[in-house]
């Protein structure tokens, strides 16, 4: 029975089919019954009508169910202890956002970045020249420039570049070049002596060329919202991924400083070879290398564009309209679909430290009344306005309201014109892939070959994507609950002969639209609190929102983080302290996989299950919201010096593992952590002020993280309310502990 039960979950079916009625997958429910059968918790009374069909070779529909039948049988002998479902295949992908301050070191980072761009780097883009610096305004200009400089090019070489191109020589080159052509331009090329000469960035950093607007060079420092294009020199030919990763860290801290920046302009100059790049929010891309020598017209051109090029040309954000020191956005009103213009704060009180992902930016109005968010979402995605109404219309309490939204672009049209080539594949690396949702079963069965299900057609794609397959499904399970196992297990061979679950698509690169909404109310951000009491309500209500959200709106949230948790005027909030905000990744129950190519998530908040590629269920977001609470608890709290001194903060500092290494590690560290006495050394890290909020959170641990023969992570089975109920239960105690001041000094 062992060797049978084995095969079985060496199918692929067994891992992509997943059962209705316990939302677990077959490969799960197999491996638990090979675990009892082997205690001996099961006759053989049990197997003998599915091994009997094997042994006769009996049609895979027939085996198949037999399979569900016994599964179905023994679930009454030994139900679950907790409900593990079928991840529902985005992959997640990592984000370095989580790097901030002293963690944005050039191996932390570049570390992070490189699970960025891994999979989504092209090179040799078809149309990259044509598109970027022909047929515009200035081409003209660029050109005229070549033909002067034409009669320095003698017999295929630059005579007046330097050989060898060393570093100082080259500036000198660029200078008197700037000076001979581009005295009129409105951009200018610009060198950095060392890290002083930069300001607004968190890490300290030197730049070998950059561009900015002569109207921002007054001061002898450069601020990194003013860069406008980055170069990067090399006397020699140098590693290419380490190449890239410089460039890649400087891009980082631009779209840092300006977080509404829709893509940048960078090259590589390194002996006597160039490569011009773009980076967007879906990666970065390139012209291919060519030699300046070689392509003398190519290379003049490019160097000129680039302080040639306006605004747009730029990838600067064009849509808040700049007056004086004043900025605009212009929405459509939800209510009655007409303009409405709001103005906003000068600093985002949201944004994310990375390249690849959504690069959410919330502002506020300047009257405080409302928020403004922009991010870039999959067009594979429901859009978050959809949710909002969707949530408004079934009543939930606690989540943002939508005033207004506006689509502004997206990244298939900013790369429009351009033929992408199969992504560029590292040759070597330490560090592997995290991208992919779940190993793929073995699709042999060794002595079991008559299992035929999926041969000769697994490489084959099919024309329906899974998203619209499984809504299909849905709705007929719905209209008909009383499928019978034989229905079933025909689906079940239909599907296993498509396309995979974890299928990423056709498309070249991942399409995300870039989007404006309008929310109120207004709030401030989590680590913003004023008071202890202030920090546990804002937690508690947002915990009721979100309970509000899965049970009324029949929507999981799946993205709890601390900047999508906002502290909010009762008044002014329905008696709200703390709503959500942010359903860019949100699913509603019952619904099909969403067709994303990938989930970027917060490893730092991130549930164990899910790192582990187990679909996401309210629980885990209930997980999420406790680490948040952590989070703020053991570092923010020091960061802001909250009645604490930052020189007193220890220096083990725990939560650096929640984020570094591959998801596997990050998920044991959790996983440790969690446990009493993992647990005791993290309460270790808070603050003295704090000493107040540990038995809450020792309560909640306690309530998401029983310990029954071992530490369960798992959602357990029963009526969600179960462990919604006793978590806001702690919190009031908590809360009116502290306002009882009886344990705030």
């Amino acid at each position: 029975m062992g060797q049978l039960l084995t095969a079985l979950m060496g199918h692929q079916v067994a891992s992509e089919f997943t059962l209705k009625n316990s939302n677990r997958d077959v490969y799960t429910e197999l491996q638990d019954i090979y675990k009892k059968l082997a205690r001996g918790s099961f006759s053989y009374e049990h197997f003998c009508p599915l091994s009997q069909l094997v042994l006769v070779k009996a049609p895979d529909v027939d085996i198949w169910s037999a399979v569900l039948n016994l599964i179905k049988t023994l679930s009454y002998i030994s139900p679950p202890t907790s409900v593990v479902a079928l991840s529902d295949g985005t992959p997640i992908t990592r984000s370095s956002a989580s790097h901030q301050g002293d963690d944005q070191t050039k191996k932390l980072l570049e570390e992070a970045i490189f699970y960025e761009i891994k999979e989504r780097t092209y090179g040799n883009v078809g149309g990259f020249f044509k598109k970027y610096f022909v047929g515009k305004e200035w081409t003209k200009e660029s050109r005229k420039i070549y033909k002067v400089m034409k009669k320095r090019h003698v017999r295929g070489q630059w005579k007046d570049l330097p050989s060898p191109p060393t570093q100082g020589k080259v500036r000198k080159w660029l200078s008197d070049f700037q000076k001979e052509f581009l005295s009129n331009t409105q951009s200018e090329y610009f060198t950095s002596e060392n890290c002083s000469d930069f300001t607004g960035a968190e890490a300290k950093r030197q730049l070998d060329f950059f561009v900015k607007r002569k109207s921002d060079a007054a001061s002898t420092r450069h601020d990194w919202k003013d860069i406008l294009v980055i170069g990067e020199h090399k006397q020699s030919q140098s590693d290419f991924k380490s190449l890239l990763l410089q460039l890649s860290r400087y891009m980082r801290d631009v779209f840092a400083a300006q977080p509404t920046r829709r893509f940048v302009h960078g090259f590589f100059l390194h002996d006597t070879t160039m490569e011009l790049w773009v980076f967007d929010r879906s990666g970065p891309y390139s012209s291919g290398e060519f030699n300046i020598h070689k392509e003398p017209e190519r290379f003049i051109c490019a160097i000129a564009g680039y302080a040639l090029m306006n605004n747009e040309e730029l990838g600067l954000d064009t849509f808040i309209e700049q007056n004086g020191e004043d900025q605009f956005i212009t929405i459509i009103d939800n209510m009655t679909g007409k303009k409405k213009e709001l103005q906003l704060e000068r600093q985002p009180f949201v944004k994310q430290r990375a390249i690849v992902c959504r690069g959410t930016t919330c502002y506020r109005t300047s009257d405080q009344e409302i928020v403004v968010k922009f991010s870039w979402t999959s067009d594979k995605r429901s859009p978050e306005a959809n949710y909002l109404n969707l949530a408004r219309e079934r009543g939930v309490t606690g989540l943002a309201s939508l005033l207004g939204h506006h689509q502004i672009t997206s990244i298939k049209e900013l790369r429009n014109g351009l033929e992408f080539p199969a992504a560029h594949r590292f040759r070597t690396s330490s560090i592997t892939s995290h991208s992919i949702s779940k190993s793929q079963p073995p699709r042999s069965f060794g002595t079991f070959r008559h299992f035929s299900i999926t041969e000769g057609t697994s490489k084959k794609r099919s024309s329906t994507t899974p998203d619209n397959r499984q809504s299909k499904k849905s709705k007929s399970s719905g209209q008909n609950s009383s499928l019978n196992q034989e229905h079933q297990a025909t689906e079940l061979v239909k599907d296993a002969g498509t396309i995979s679950l974890y299928d990423s698509g056709t498309e070249a690169f991942d399409n995300r639209l870039l989007g404006c909404l309008a929310i109120s109310p207004a709030g401030r951000a989590l680590s913003d609190f004023r008071t202890i009491e202030e920090l546990l309500t804002a937690f508690r209500d947002s915990i009721k929102a979100h309970s509000s959200l899965y049970l009324k709106g029949k929507i999981l949230h799946r993205d709890i983080s601390e900047n999508n948790i906002i502290i909010t005027d009762p008044k002014k909030a329905n008696g709200f302290t703390g709503m959500l905000i942010d359903v860019d990744l949100a699913k509603e129950i019952g619904s099909g996989r969403t067709g994303a190519r990938h989930q970027t998530g917060t490893m730092e908040f991130m549930s164990i299950q899910v790192l582990r590629k187990v679909a996401h269920t309210y629980r885990h977001d209930l997980e999420s919201f406790f680490y948040v609470l952590l989070w703020i608890c053991a570092r923010r709290v020091w960061e802001k010096e909250f009645r604490c001194n930052l020189k007193d903060r220890p220096k083990s500092d725990i939560l650096t593992s929640w984020y570094t290494g591959d998801f596997n590690a990050i998920a044991r560290s959790k996983e440790h952590n969690m446990g009493v006495n993992g647990f005791k050394e993290l309460l270790k890290e808070f603050p003295p002020v704090l000493d107040c909020t540990k038995p809450l959170c020792e309560e909640i641990r306690e309530i998401l993280f029983p310990y029954k023969k071992g530490l369960l992570v798992g959602t357990p089975p029963g009526p969600p309310e179960n462990l919604y109920k006793p978590i806001i239960k702690a919190f009031d105690k908590a809360i009116a502990s502290i306002a009882a001041g009886k344990d705030l000094q």
